[in-house]
């Protein structure tokens, strides 16, 4: 309907009439006066199916667009973020539209339904619980594999401790020592000197007796050569008075010597005595050093040949017989010597390292066979108790025949638990009933029993 453009300002017709003007014109369906009315009706049948389209296509834009984000994404698929201007939203509802029509009429986007979205879950399960089951038994395999080095590396630092500790002690005691050693040498000086004073004093000594026995025999020589003389010789007779006088002046005289020499032989066996006191107490004390390593109740040497007395022994030993040195030259033995005990220390040394590292390799398996015992019972005997479980063990090798005991080994197994006091072997007597008169004493019988001597 098209409207003039005749009114004035003033809201009126040139005429002078009013539209706004109040009459009443009244139609009827019977009048001919309205030949658009079909195409009207035509219209609102084209705009109720139009809307009736628009329904449908805001409901399927509804479930194909639930939110904001989904419709950016949609719109993004048609590079609605190529465009220059802003997105105002009489565009951004054209867009919808054009994509709903495009969608409907392409159906490039399709809608998928929660049974399928369940079947896909679980066919993905079960493609994907397998190589689940797989590594994580993979990983249950390296968690037992990184206990084991772990064990291993426990072991290994506990003895590396053990070795620290002990060389610590060491230098503790061969710092400690510095002033036992000087105290140890000037004792050896003077042991030496002692045993070599008495070993003089010995040979002053016999050669004192033998000259006391050389004596008494000439005495016993010249009394029997005066008496021979006095008796049958007349004829060379002397004065008696000065016979007898020279006689007894030479007994006092004999006398006299005799005693000097007893005073000499007496005081000769008391600095003999006494040097084998000093000597045992000096030997004494070196054993005593010999037993207390530590160096708390006595002298400690720094030298590590003087802190073991067996081998010190053996290299003094070994030194005298095999090495032609002088004892008497104390820097010659002693330069020998220390050469002689580095070289058997380091022989020493390689041989503990060989030892250790074999007890390394034992230790290490000992481990490992352990761990492996141990989760072995774990999945064999469940229960935790050990008792039980070393029961049920000699129960069921006991159950084979005597005829395979090469094959399970039950009397190696009973002597290994008994060597680790598990189990114990108790003989016992018991009395069996004949099925006699009563009163009788029963035969005994001989039975060997084994138990477990703990249980938890």
């Amino acid at each position: 309907m098209e409207y003039s453009g005749l009114a004035y300002s003033n809201g009126t017709y040139p005429n002078g009439s009013n539209p706004y003007s109040a009459h009443r014109r009244t139609l009827t369906p019977a009048t001919t006066t309205l030949p658009y009315l079909p195409s009207l009706q035509r219209c609102v049948a084209t705009l109720e199916t139009s809307t009736h389209l628009l329904k449908k296509s805001v409901s399927a834009l509804d479930e194909a667009t639930n939110g904001y984000p989904r419709l950016w994404t949609i719109t993004s698929h048609t590079k609605v973020h190529n465009c220059r201007q802003p997105i105002t939203p009489r565009k951004l509802y054209i867009l919808i539209l054009a994509n709903t029509y495009y969608f409907l009429q392409t159906k490039k986007f399709e809608l998928v339904s929660e049974q399928d979205i369940a079947n896909a879950q679980a066919e993905v399960a079960r493609d994907v619980e397998p190589q689940l089951f797989a590594l994580t038994e993979k990983v249950v395999q390296e968690i037992y594999s990184l206990e084991n080095k772990e064990y291993q590396l426990i072991g290994r630092v506990h003895a590396e401790e053990e070795k620290e500790k002990v060389r610590v002690q060491r230098q503790k005691a061969a710092r400690s020592g510095l002033s036992n050693i000087k105290k140890l040498q000037s004792l050896t000086r003077r042991k030496e000197e002692l045993s070599r004073s008495a070993s003089e004093l010995e040979e002053v000594l016999d050669q004192k007796r033998q000259e006391f026995s050389d004596l008494i025999d000439k005495i016993k020589l010249a009394e029997s050569q005066s008496g021979l003389q006095s008796g049958p010789s007349k004829r060379l007779r002397r004065n008696p008075t000065n016979e007898s006088r020279e006689l007894s002046l030479k007994e006092e005289e004999r006398k006299r010597e005799i005693a000097r020499r007893d005073q000499e032989l007496e005081s000769i066996q008391q600095r003999i005595e006494e040097k084998r006191r000093s000597v045992n107490e000096l030997r004494s004390k070196v054993e005593l050093q010999s037993r207390n390593p530590s160096g708390q109740n006595g002298f400690n040497p720094i030298k590590q040949w003087r802190m073991y007395s067996d081998h010190y022994k053996f290299l003094e030993k070994t030194l005298q017989t095999q090495l032609q040195v002088d004892g008497r030259d104390k820097e010659a033995y002693e330069e020998a010597f220390a050469r002689f005990a580095t070289s058997y220390l380091r022989e020493l040394d390689s041989r503990q390292a060989k030892t250790d590292k074999e007890l390394s390799t034992l230790t290490r398996d000992k481990t490992r066979k352990l761990s492996q015992m141990r989760n072995l019972c774990k999945q064999l005997f469940p229960e935790d108790n050990i008792g039980q479980t070393m029961a049920k063990l000699i129960e069921m090798l006991n159950e084979f025949p005597l005829e395979e005991e090469r094959r399970h080994n039950l009397g190696r197994v009973v002597a290994i638990l008994k060597q680790v006091d598990v189990i114990e072997l108790v003989l016992e007597t018991r009395e069996v009933a004949n099925g006699e008169e009563e009163g009788q004493p029963g035969q005994t019988e001989e039975q060997l029993i084994l138990r477990i001597k703990f249980i938890n």
